[in-house]
């Protein structure tokens, strides 16, 4: 029997990190097993959805020469995942994208923004908001919506996680001193334990290869990357909302 392939694993391939050998046996593998080819185009699907909300494709500069032949193989496997994606229009990779699957929100949650659940209804109490703009009035709405919806869970007696993400300029709302509402965010953040800050680590190395000191604020997490974080969210049933 087959070992069954991990999403990480399937991550590395649709990003084109593993090597020829490992693709063209995971490829073999794909054409041979209709479940493991629709994980395959789902997660491209969910990858390339995010994708779209960002200024800069991570990583794309750094990796282009090492890896050009996996990226022609790639190139090769998405014409097919695009078909398959065609064909799984009713099914749940693309339920995020269905006025229904998010009609029952809060407007405090879908009010104007970008939503994305991969639920057949949205969750409201796992919700992560993405910032990538260091625009004040971005980052001040990012943290008006929380605030919004923390406030509006705590007053309904809802146990809610929420998640704000911050990739490219959006890293500056949580860098210390270049962040304009440390102090704000400090006392959100004593208000309610079940919010957390989440920096991309990407974005941070970016700016420190290119010599800047980069401090984030107390209680900032790291993700390797924003992407990944937002995909596994997505995976894990949360409602992801772009602001």
């Amino acid at each position: 029997m087959n070992e069954v392939v991990s999403d990480e694993t399937l991550n590395a391939f649709i990003d084109g990190e593993l090597d020829v050998a490992e693709s063209e046996a995971l490829l073999a593998r794909i054409r041979d097993d209709k479940e493991l080819s629709q994980r395959v185009c789902i997660l491209r699907g969910l990858q390339s959805m995010v994708r779209l909300a960002y200024i800069e494709p991570p990583g794309a500069d750094s990796r282009k020469s090492r890896t050009a032949p996996h990226r022609r193989l790639m190139q090769r496997c998405a014409y097919g995942c695009l078909v398959l994606l065609a064909g799984l229009s009713g099914g749940w990779a693309l339920r995020g994208q269905e006025p229904q699957a998010v009609a029952a929100l809060p407007a405090a949650v879908s009010s104007g923004y970008q939503v994305v659940s991969l639920a057949r209804k949205a969750d409201p109490n796992r919700v992560m908001l993405h910032l990538d703009s260091a625009a004040p009035a971005k980052m001040q709405a990012v943290l008006d919506r929380a605030e919004l919806l923390l406030d509006e869970a705590d007053q309904q007696g809802r146990a809610m996680q929420l998640e704000v993400i911050a990739n490219s300029h959006g890293l500056n709302l949580l860098r210390a001193g270049h962040s304009p509402y440390a102090e704000r965010m400090a006392r959100m953040k004593q208000r309610h334990a079940n919010l957390h800050w989440v920096a991309c680590g990407q974005s941070i190395t970016r700016l420190r290869n290119v010599g800047e000191q980069v401090m984030l604020l107390p209680d900032t997490q790291t993700a390797p990357t924003a992407i990944n974080e937002i995909v596994t969210r997505l995976q894990q049933g949360w409602t992801y909302v772009r602001v």
